[in-house]
């Protein structure tokens, strides 16, 4: 697209950013502990004696893996 005077509205092309380091590491971090926590009530679900727990446990699993699912570039 072009100014009235001729000249283009994007002369110099951007290369996408990047995410800062931190933001990367911290991003990192938090899906490890998802990954952690979805293991553990996993893991606490097949050993849940009581089928009200292990179905809890379960159901919190896979909201949680649904909610980090959705929050992954």
């Amino acid at each position: 697209m072009e100014h009235s005077i001729g000249t283009p509205t994007n002369a110099t092309p951007h290369a996408p950013l990047d995410p800062p380091p931190a933001a990367t590491q911290a991003r990192a971090e938090r899906q490890a502990r998802a990954d952690w926590l979805i293991t553990e009530l996993s893991r606490l679900a097949a050993q849940a004696e009581d089928p009200n727990d292990r179905v809890r446990f379960r159901r919190t699993a896979d909201s949680l893996t649904r909610l980090a699912t959705a929050f992954r570039p």
